[in-house]
């Protein structure tokens, strides 16, 4: 008998407006493929194999306890840990999803391979891009990538992403040449929000606040990093301090 598709859900907030556009649900999973030196969630970066942080559920679980809450949100968000992981299990539920008239949304870092995400892609309304480097991404990651443009430029051309981010941190990334290859990429899509983030030390832990101390670009570096992107031809940019 054909074992049922499960998720190690690590959360659920019930009502998010930091997850998108509008009031959404937002699905924490457990497991990631990264791991950033200023990860916000380290709890959820160990694969469940590694770790009890989590709950097992099925579809028809999940789908129930999102509809609790329907009344009164847009929509779902799922974050983690790297939700693509779990693209199987992600695709019936969001047709699931969508057949109750909710939007399904995606945020990731696009470090996947396009093909095994097609189904997936196919029935996601939209995709927050979290871009971490331009280059190698060993120093910042902990693991030898490079940071997936031809995803992001194929999710562009599809009218799927809603909007880009990257966490600014001096040492750790070519800071400059990020927010270029980014900006260039973004020139054409006025419509889709460019988030720069000044690195902060909420919520990490005392060995992430070492690893990140004097590496926090100021409110002027900030500020030279949004003109950079304004140069390449983005207009729709935000600072996050």
């Amino acid at each position: 008998m054909k074992a049922k598709l499960t998720l190690p859900v690590h959360k659920v907030i019930p009502f998010s407006n930091v997850d998108g556009p509008g009031n959404r649900t937002a699905i924490f999973v457990q497991g990631c493929n990264l791991n950033c030196v200023y990860c916000h969630n380290p709890e959820t970066i160990p694969m469940p194999c590694n770790s009890e942080n989590y709950k097992s559920m099925t579809v028809k679980a999940l789908l129930n306890e999102i509809l609790k809450y329907k009344p009164y949100i847009d929509g779902i968000t799922v974050s983690g840990g790297e939700a693509t992981l779990y693209n199987q299990f992600l695709t019936v539920l969001f047709k699931e999803i969508k057949n109750h008239g909710l939007s399904c949304y995606i945020d990731t870092n696009l470090l996947f391979d396009w093909k095994d995400q097609e189904a997936l892609v196919e029935v996601t309304d939209g995709y927050i891009v979290d871009i971490k480097a331009y280059g190698n991404l060993k120093e910042l990651t902990s693991v030898s990538y490079v940071q997936n443009f031809t995803v992001l430029k194929k999710l562009l051309k599809l009218n799927k992403v809603i909007e880009v981010r990257t966490v600014c941190i001096e040492k750790y990334m070519d800071l400059e040449n990020t927010i270029k290859k980014t900006a260039e990429i973004l020139a054409n899509y006025p419509e889709v929000e460019y988030k720069l983030i000044q690195v902060h030390h909420r919520g990490l832990s005392i060995k992430q606040q070492e690893n990140i101390d004097n590496n926090i670009p100021d409110k002027v570096k900030m500020e030279k990093l949004k003109e950079l992107a304004m140069h390449q031809g983005v207009k729709n940019i935000t600072i996050i301090l």
